[in-house]
């Protein structure tokens, strides 16, 4: 990977992103970051607009061995989307949604004593995450959010494959993101500084974006 292709760190690429997407113009935009990573890359965006900054919680379903791969999502309240097959049975299934489900919770318990009070009607929903892979936790938010007042609901972010996953194109009016190459491996070879974040410092992020 070109040294020139490659975002310093989520904050970075947020700053970029937002400039892209402020002369996209959104109307009456409400900017979403996805925890944990996505928070950090969402809050130079809603400053940017001068806009709230809110969270939107889906978890990935996985199953072992292959934990790193999302097979799809769901929320806190067990709306959820499946994005691949799934070889397994019944109680495995169901045990893999709950576990996701746990943690869809647990985070938003974390998270809601800190957010905004918002009315979303008429709204340009911003759903802001580090990168696009599978396309499962973003689209499965944005699947709970078309039933809600929101005049669009865009989709955001520094990278992603060559083609945008059609589980989320289908989900959404617009997505605009800074890279998509062909050679698509994972969301972390496209920075330089790609650390895991903590659910500390993406609340301390947050709480910060909406002092």
């Amino acid at each position: 990977m070109e040294a020139s292709k490659l975002f310093q760190d989520r904050y970075h690429a947020g700053l970029q992103l937002a400039e892209v997407i402020a002369q996209a113009h959104p109307i009456n935009p409400i900017v979403y970051g996805i925890p944990r990573g996505g928070v950090i890359v969402a809050a130079p965006i809603a400053k940017k607009l001068g806009c709230p900054l809110d969270v939107a919680i889906a978890k990935k379903i996985v199953l072992r061995p292959n934990l790193e791969t999302a097979i799809g999502a769901v929320t806190a309240d067990g709306q959820g989307l499946e994005t691949g097959q799934r070889y397994c049975n019944a109680g495995e299934w169901s045990q893999a949604i709950q576990q996701a489900r746990n943690k869809a919770e647990a985070l938003l318990l974390t998270f809601a004593p800190f957010r905004p009070n918002l009315d979303v009607t008429g709204a340009t929903a911003i759903l802001v995450d580090d990168g696009i892979a599978t396309g499962a936790t973003i689209a499965t938010i944005a699947a709970t959010m078309k039933d809600k007042p929101y005049k669009e609901i865009w989709v955001v972010a520094p990278v992603s494959p060559r083609h945008i996953p059609s589980i989320v194109k289908e989900q959404i009016d617009r997505a605009i993101v800074l890279l998509q190459p062909d050679g698509f491996m994972s969301v972390g070879s496209f920075y330089r500084n790609f650390a895991e974040v903590t659910t500390a410092e993406a609340l301390s992020c947050f709480q910060s974006a909406n002092r």
